[in-house]
């Protein structure tokens, strides 16, 4: 209050050392034009010593007891709740940050343990699909609202034609809201793609006939095998009311949760109550993708599917240390540690007991710390966020036609504001997403932070439009994110990445280390605007959880009008993504995965480790150039794998070196694959260089394989390009070194 009195232009409020818990949102708005909130300390360290950090939770001293050991080890400590605290929906330490987690079945760790479909723990800390006898879908009910506009038609309202893309239904702009619909999504921001008539892409066929049969595939219950060890495990909870059932979506695109309304025990069944939105898309049947559930029954299998699923928040699995749960009727957290946790002294004593000392427990309260809204001129730097309350409960919006929803909050929420800094600073053990852009924002810049152990996204941008139209500028444009390390993000919501927008242009992302996620590291929604610039970024480890990805992901199902000036029509300026280094592994396919219908990317002078240049769905306008490409086993797309496109939009992969080290099946001669063998309309192929075990170089087009001299002699493609013996490992590691020196300017690197 006193810097908003300070009339000068720049008003620096110096917070001290030390956790300071917020009893409210802090808000920041037109009044605190040029204010700077610094903390105490620069130290990157989390417990370090001078720090200043904003915590969203109130904390409770534990008082200095004695408490009982077990044979194993393990002491269960019960803590009072006092008056002001009515709900416990996480648990956090104070120092050190610890985040305990909801009792669950199966056990696991839900911080350090990943249990996608790929992952080698899956069976092990979660249960698989199987085991559930059905998924209970929701009865149908009013279709939606559609909104389409075919835009090839020259009268249609938007006032521009879009005629560029070989599958029809990108040239259309299509969505829906209300009826079955809004019973799930909150639409009151955005329409949803998936809701709409004539969505298109992978498994779009799918949502397209739930949207039309006025039903989601989403469960609203899951029924039990009686008898069975689940079923057993189920029964043997006294009221699970309140438990929340995780679930994979059934081809690992995202995660569901549901909390438990009640066990009906009668029909074998966990009816659920809140919860369910956190995907944009619902689940298949069996007889509409019975791959996914390999249990599915040969003829009219209707069940859902999913993948592995775990329960937590249950009172009888309490069992593991780092385990808590709340007991609503007593008013007390029971807590489990391990007697070798720093919190007990060391010598138990001869009474088998030990002595709890030092424990301070927060409560996550806040979902928002920090909310700058019409704000202009504000700097945040050298602060520490952590202990917001989870939000994957609350009801997600579907922001444009990529598979995402999102909930409209984070723990720090920019919106309809301008030259906004957030520099220098930690979030670190948030429940949900750190950082979100909302509507019109210009200017802001996120550089030398760290975001680690998030249950959510690092940080999203997501900007609204009236339909097809953005054109008034309510978006995220001239976002620069520099400089900063995300690690160990998801822990709840897998779908989710360091950096994620939708309905928002001219991004900068660069000199960023973003590693250890359960997704793409970074995911364009649309293509709404173009104009991003992604450069000089390291990205590994991605994908650890899933798969049908890359490490950059992009989506383009839904056209935008977007230019103030009204010059573009639903063409973009392209998106950039040059001189990065980008290891596709664990399930990531390529390092930059173009999917449905992206479009206007200029992908050049990076250093890949998996699958080259991708689009098999009505993308067109991109090129893929000067790229050093080194394949590992994985697909089969090898160097490139593309569709078809119309004449004048086909994309061009020129002057590449692709390495191919492998390929399951052996395909490693294939070095790639597009439609049209001759067609003047295809992919133009130029002086690229194919390295594979045996020296020669094949391309598969129109379900045929070609020798290279074949496919430049016959079709015209080619042309400079050859075919040579795999490098040795020490020359291809001084292809890739001396690329990334060549970017010397380019820091993370």
């Amino acid at each position: 209050e006193q810097a908003r009195k300070d009339r000068s232009a720049c008003k620096t409020v110096r917070l001290g050392p030390g956790t300071i818990f917020l009893k409210h949102t802090l808000k920041l708005g037109p009044r605190d034009r040029g204010i700077r909130l610094i903390g105490a300390s620069s130290d990157r360290e989390l417990n370090g010593e001078g720090q200043t950090s904003l915590s969203g939770g109130t904390p409770i001293k534990v008082a200095s007891v004695r408490v009982p050991v077990t044979k194993s080890g393990i002491v269960t400590v019960t803590i009072p709740v006092p008056p002001s605290i009515d709900a416990v929906p996480g648990l956090f330490a104070l120092n050190p940050h610890v985040r305990f987690q909801a009792a669950r079945w199966p056990n696991g760790n839900t911080e350090r343990d990943q249990w996608g479909y790929a992952s080698p723990l899956s069976g092990q800390v979660s249960v698989r699909a199987d085991q559930v006898k059905e998924w209970t879908a929701p009865r149908p009910s009013e279709p939606p609202q559609f909104n389409f506009v075919d835009l090839t038609d020259t009268g249609n309202p938007t006032g521009f034609t879009k005629t560029d893309s070989a599958m029809t239904e990108y040239n259309t702009y299509t969505s829906g809201r209300g009826g079955s619909c809004d019973a799930m999504w909150d639409t009151t921001y955005s329409s949803s793609y998936w809701c709409g008539n004539n969505s298109a892409g992978g498994w779009a066929e799918v949502d397209r006939a739930f949207a039309l049969d006025g039903t989601v595939g989403i469960p609203i219950g899951l029924e039990y095998y009686r008898g069975s060890e689940v079923g057993r495990r189920i029964e043997s909870w006294a009221d699970p009311a309140g438990a929340i059932v995780h679930a994979w979506h059934g081809q690992s695109w995202f995660t569901n949760m549901f909390q438990v309304k009640k066990l009906d025990r009668a029909t074998a069944q966990l009816e659920f109550g809140r919860g369910g939105s956190q995907g944009g898309r619902s689940w298949c049947r069996c007889d509409q993708c019975s791959y996914a559930g390999k249990w599915c029954q040969p003829a009219n299998d209707t069940r859902l599917v999913s993948g592995t699923w775990y329960v937590e928040n249950v009172a009888e699995e309490l069992d593991q240390p780092g385990e808590f749960y709340f007991d609503r009727r007593q008013r007390v957290i029971r807590l489990v540690l391990n007697q070798t946790s720093e919190w007990f002294d060391m010598d138990p004593g001869n009474d088998g007991m030990v002595k709890l000392k030092d424990l301070v427990l927060i409560v996550p309260r806040l979902k928002t710390l920090v909310h700058i809204e019409n704000a202009t001129d504000v700097t945040m730097s050298r602060l520490c966020f952590r202990d917001a309350q989870r939000t994957f409960l609350e009801k997600h919006g579907v922001p444009s036609g990529g598979d995402w929803s999102l909930y409209k909050g984070a723990a720090m929420v920019i919106e309809n504001s301008s030259n906004v800094s957030v520099t220098h600073s930690q979030f670190m053990r948030l429940d949900g997403t750190a950082l979100l852009l909302l509507d019109r924002t210009r200017h802001v810049r996120i550089a030398h932070s760290e975001f680690a152990w998030l249950g959510e996204s690092a940080m999203a941008a997501w900007g609204h439009t009236e339909e097809w139209d953005g054109r008034d500028g309510r978006q995220p444009r001239q976002t620069v994110v520099e400089h900063n390390v995300v690690r160990e993000i998801g822990i709840y919501e897998k779908q989710s990445s360091a950096w994620f927008q939708a309905k928002a242009c001219q991004t900068v992302l660069q000199n960023n280390i973003f590693f250890n996620l359960p997704r793409a590291a970074i995911n364009f929604n649309d293509g709404f605007g173009g104009g991003n610039l992604v450069e000089g970024n390291v990205m590994f480890n991605t994908c650890r959880e899933s798969g049908d990805h890359g490490a950059i992901n992009s989506w383009d199902r839904q056209p935008f009008l977007w230019d103030e000036t009204g010059r573009f029509g639903f063409d973009t300026p392209p998106t950039v993504i040059s001189r990065n280094l980008i290891l596709a592994n664990y399930g990531a396919s390529q390092g930059v995965d173009n999917d449905d219908g992206s479009s206007f990317y200029h992908i050049n002078d990076n250093v890949f480790w998996g699958d080259g240049f991708k689009m098999d769905y009505g993308g067109h306008d991109s090129n893929f150039q000067g790229n050093l490409v080194v394949v590992r086993p994985y697909d089969g797309q090898n160097c490139f794998n593309v569709a078809n496109f119309k004449a004048g939009h086909a994309h061009q992969y020129t002057m590449n070196q692709c390495v191919i080290l492998g390929c399951r099946g052996g395909c490693e001669e294939i070095v790639g694959t597009y439609s049209g063998c001759a067609n003047a309309a295809a992919i133009v192929l130029e002086n690229n260089h194919y390295y594979t075990r045996a020296g020669n170089a094949t391309i598969k087009c129109d379900q045929r394989v070609h020798r290279l001299v074949e496919v430049q002699a016959n079709f015209g493609k080619e042309g400079g390009s050859s075919a040579g013996l795999l490098p040795s490992t020490p020359v291809l590691l001084t292809w890739a070194q001396e690329r990334v020196r060549s970017w010397s300017s380019l820091k993370a690197l």
